[in-house]
């Protein structure tokens, strides 16, 4: 998901301290953590596809995003954890 685009804006997540993230988009990070912390990584290419649909983005790349969200730290820090 990309953080910030010409169509949507500013789609960081914040920091407790309000700020915004560097890292992760308000989809699934609020206030310095996940907002569904059980969120399994087929619920959050989901997410991920249904937002970039309602955003107006083409399948290619909607394709992409989705070939994505699995390299992303949250989900590479479990897959490493769980042999």
């Amino acid at each position: 998901m990309p953080l910030i685009t010409k169509q949507a804006g500013d789609c960081r997540g914040t920091e407790r301290d309000g700020s915004k993230s560097d890292d992760w988009c308000s989809l699934c990070y609020t206030d310095g953590r996940f907002v569904d912390p059980d969120c399994t990584l087929t619920e959050m290419i989901e997410i991920v596809d249904r937002a970039l649909i309602d955003n107006g983005s083409g399948r290619v790349f909607r394709w992409i995003a989705r070939r994505q969200v699995p390299r992303l730290a949250r989900w590479r820090a479990r897959r490493d954890s769980n042999p």
